[in-house]
């Protein structure tokens, strides 16, 4: 992962980023807590908002004041999709296996 310096450093201090972070952090288990509500109970709820404090980190590093974009709204979509993308790399079985699956069980009740 390459990191945007330049962005980065837009934060006027560490004290500046450490606050915004923890700002976020009832953000991330939130989205965790949601996305947790759709997935068997198997998957541990812990491993979804680590997913989410590594997206929230990396939202923190690529974000661009100058897009005049909200960080919050910027790093809810980063979130997100960490979960997600941690979400994929746990599954051993390819999307289109999965929906394959589900359609046979829709049609066999």
């Amino acid at each position: 992962m390459e990191l945007s310096v330049e962005a980065y450093t837009a934060w006027q201090d560490e004290a500046q980023r450490e606050r915004l972070l923890m700002d976020q952090l009832p953000q991330v288990r939130y989205i965790a807590r949601r996305i947790h509500e759709h997935l068997p109970r198997h998957v541990p709820f812990e491993d979804l908002v680590h997913a989410g404090v590594v997206g929230l980190i990396d939202a923190l590093h690529e974000y661009d004041q100058k897009k005049q974009v909200q960080f919050a709204s910027y790093a809810k979509f980063r979130i997100r999709g960490a979960i997600l993308d941690s979400l994929r790399e746990m599954d051993w079985s390819p999307r289109d296996l999965r929906r394959k699956a589900r359609l046979l069980e829709e049609a066999h009740p």
